[in-house]
């Protein structure tokens, strides 16, 4: 299949492809995991990146993605009869070897989310937080609960807090893997393993 990609379309000649949808299933399959090393930001991104992290203090910092709509709320309704739902295998494995996904998984509480991102900002010195979020930034929460660590709060990030079920926490665990970019992996699973 990859052949005939590179014939039909030799990247000298067709530098991005445009899709009207995914290409292939998703969550992306075990067996094509490996082709995420293809992925490569443009300038532009990189440039956008690393200005906004130049902006925050410095230090470590981490970002979290909020998914707290009603969408998302209605979705994991459905969490305990999909277990493979969006992208848990990410964190639970393609057949669970690693557990099974809940609900307070997909849609934790904002005490869990916050003690959580408590612990994570002591062990690594974190010196701000950005969130990111369909809904509810929790902003005022967030900032609050760490007032006392001096963690400045706003709405990018060298730690990624993720939830397995999430498409984008998928993608991120996937570039940073990939890259080794980032700490991602020891923290999701340190964060959401199954008893």
């Amino acid at each position: 299949m990859a052949e005939q990609w590179n014939e039909l379309y030799p990247p000298t000649k067709w530098p991005v492809l445009a899709f009207t949808g995914a290409p292939a299933t998703f969550p992306v399959q075990e067996s094509n995991r490996h082709l995420h090393k293809y992925l490569v930001w443009s300038d532009t991104i990189l440039s956008k990146a690393q200005n906004f992290i130049s902006s925050l203090p410095r230090g470590p910092f981490i970002g979290i993605h909020l998914r707290n709509g009603i969408d998302w709320v209605r979705a994991c309704e459905h969490v305990e009869h999909s277990p493979n739902l969006f992208a848990a295998p990410q964190c639970l494995g393609y057949r669970n070897e690693h557990g099974v996904a809940t609900l307070q998984l997909c849609l934790p509480s904002e005490n869990s989310i916050i003690k959580k991102l408590k612990r994570v900002a002591k062990s690594i010195g974190a010196k701000s937080v950005f969130v990111a979020s369909d809904n509810d930034l929790m902003i005022d929460k967030l900032t609050q609960a760490l007032k006392k660590m001096k963690v400045s709060v706003s709405q990018c990030f060298s730690w990624n807090i993720q939830r397995c079920v999430k498409k984008i926490s998928s993608f991120l665990k996937s570039h940073m893997q990939t890259f080794s970019t980032g700490k991602c992996l020891a923290y999701l699973e340190k964060l959401y393993k199954i008893p």
